[in-house]
């Protein structure tokens, strides 16, 4: 009997679906062994019937899920954000959110307590802040009071709230002082990401100069392409560099976009998000998000006027749609939201695939693609119905 073990049976690997299904051992929350008709006897035992294992998914741009958001400043909020998540396949998560200087940031002082801690479900990872160093002009649905001008101090009271906890920022480059602000995001190790900008060409160029390697929701928040002022879009498609973020929902990008994006810039620089709010996990219906009714339908968020707030659309949901819109395989479609965030957030090492030595984040994918099973770093968070278990 080997302890503080599970052993789960007759796997399809999700890369390796043409392939006899595999076992795989997980001890003390890593991935310990994969390879067939393992022998071992465990504290717990899951037979999969041959469905389809998957690396948990990482979604490097959602706000809330569940009801719940990142600014309502409460631990019940970050639990249902992390248990919504694991039921719906995503195992790991940066807490996307914006500055609230006058409530003191009080939401990003609380949330840092509990990062890379248990939750119940999926683990947050650390921030990605939307601002505030962004163009007005290109705010979108982002609070006009979590915008202002950049300057050093401003940044330090960030990084000192955050403690060492951002990991991302999105930025305007075009702006006065950003070019120094960026290289010192990229100094503290902060991913330097564009968006909520009204760059042209050449100031998206002097951006990625300044150290911006990352892309925030490409084509929502800033200049469209155009034949004679190609903007930023041209700067990002003809940088290799540059990974991106895709929200392949179907009513953010139009999915010949999102097949076009796919084939210009390859599987590896593209990084499938939700840029999901709190209607992330809850059915279609009336809901309230900052005190204003929203409709939620069909994976959409939407104000009573029309206006598209957010997607309500899961992560792997967003995945098996990009697969659709493009063509990809399942491996490419899931890489795109798990081994190419762990790449772009350095912790490969440990997530984002399926390998010996790994965390074992992952979940087991039902006949019909939903989540039948998440595991959360060992620990069996969800289950669909009952899973076979033995000691």
């Amino acid at each position: 009997m080997i302890s503080n073990s599970i052993l789960i049976k007759n796997c399809k690997l999700f890369n390796e679906l043409n392939d006899k299904p595999k076992d795989i051992l997980i001890e003390s929350g890593r991935i310990s062994k994969i390879e067939s008709n393992i022998q071992i006897k465990s504290d717990q035992l899951i037979d999969a019937r041959e469905r389809i294992v998957s690396p948990g998914l990482i979604d490097v741009h959602i706000q809330g899920a569940g009801g719940a958001d990142i600014l309502d400043n409460s631990i019940a909020s970050l639990q249902t954000i992390s248990k919504t998540l694991s039921r719906i396949g995503t195992t790991s998560y940066l807490g996307t959110t914006v500055v609230k200087p006058e409530e003191n940031n009080q939401h990003l002082r609380l949330a840092k307590e509990y990062i890379n801690k248990k939750m119940g479900g999926s683990v947050l990872l650390g921030f990605h802040l939307e601002g505030p160093f962004i163009n007005i002009q290109k705010k979108g649905g982002l609070d006009p009071s979590s915008i202002y001008a950049s300057s050093d101090e401003k940044l330090d009271e960030i990084l000192e709230i955050t403690d060492n906890t951002l990991r991302m920022m999105t930025i305007a480059p075009e702006l006065p002082g950003n070019l120094k602000i960026i290289k010192r995001l990229v100094e503290n190790n902060v991913i330097a990401s564009f968006a909520h900008s009204n760059a042209t060409y050449e100031e998206t160029k002097k951006g990625f100069d300044a150290g911006i390697n990352h892309v925030t929701h490409i084509f929502n928040a800033m200049p469209s392409l155009h034949h004679r002022n190609p903007g930023p879009i041209a700067a990002i498609f003809e940088n290799k560099n540059i990974t991106v973020q895709i929200i392949s929902d179907g009513h953010h990008i139009h999915p010949s976009i999102i097949k076009m994006i796919y084939h210009l810039i390859g599987n590896d620089r593209s990084i499938c998000i939700t840029d999901g709010m709190h209607g992330i996990g809850l059915r279609d219906g009336n809901y309230f998000y900052n005190k204003k009714e929203y409709i939620s339908k069909n994976g959409a968020a939407r104000y009573l006027d029309g206006t598209l707030i957010g997607s309500t659309t899961s992560l792997l949901n967003i995945v098996l749609k990009f697969k659709e819109f493009t063509g990809c395989s399942l491996e490419h479609a899931v890489n795109t939201a798990s081994l190419n965030p762990a790449k772009l957030l350095k912790i490969d090492n440990c997530k984002g695939s399926l390998k010996e030595g790994k965390d074992a984040d992952l979940i087991i994918l039902d006949n019909d693609y939903s989540v039948f099973a998440t595991f959360v770093e060992g620990e069996l968070v969800y289950r669909k119905s009952s899973i076979t278990h033995t000691s």
